[in-house]
């Protein structure tokens, strides 16, 4: 039997996991699959900036500071920053995933690095999905224009049905 496969933006905090208790009413666990979507700033890595010949023949090199220097012995890539921060949000997401899988649930986890609501659609376009289910604070006003709305983003950008939860208390 085929499942139905919802998606689950969740940027770890307890506002998004508020949606969890939502679920086992709308989405029996035996016939649904849940991906949990993490979408994080893009780490970047710590190299040096390239040191500057010295030098009438150009065969000694300096750096321009003694940071840079340290750097060029011990480069932090960006590959580096990266897999060690799907890592940390594997780990802190843990608990998540046991916890729906306990439920009943299968589930499955998946990491972005980018703007929330961009990198959601882009999953989508990649990944299709039979329901997207999230909460909301349903921003107005100035609050919208200063902080944006991630579920209004993924609203306006993809014809997938949406469960939004804007739960009472913040």
């Amino acid at each position: 039997m085929l499942k139905h496969q919802v998606l689950l933006p969740n940027d770890g905090s307890a506002f998004c996991r508020q949606i969890y208790s939502h679920l086992l009413k709308f989405f029996p666990t035996e016939e649904t699959e849940l991906t949990l979507l993490h979408v994080g700033h893009a780490p970047s890595g710590f190299v040096p900036a390239p040191p500057r010949p010295t030098g009438y023949d150009g065969s000694s090199v300096a750096f321009a500071s003694h940071r840079d220097a340290n750097l060029a012995l011990h480069p932090i890539y960006a590959s580096q920053e990266w897999d060690s921060a799907v890592a940390e949000i594997e780990s802190e997401l843990a608990p998540d995933v046991k916890l729906l899988t306990d439920a009943g649930y299968t589930v499955k986890l998946e990491v972005r690095f980018g703007e929330r609501g961009e990198e959601i659609v882009k999953f989508l376009e990649h990944h299709p999905m039979d329901a997207i289910a999230m909460t909301t604070h349903w921003r107005r006003g100035i609050q919208k224009l200063i902080f944006g709305s991630v579920a209004q983003y993924v609203a306006a950008h993809t014809s997938t049905p949406i469960f939004m939860v804007r739960p009472e208390h913040e």
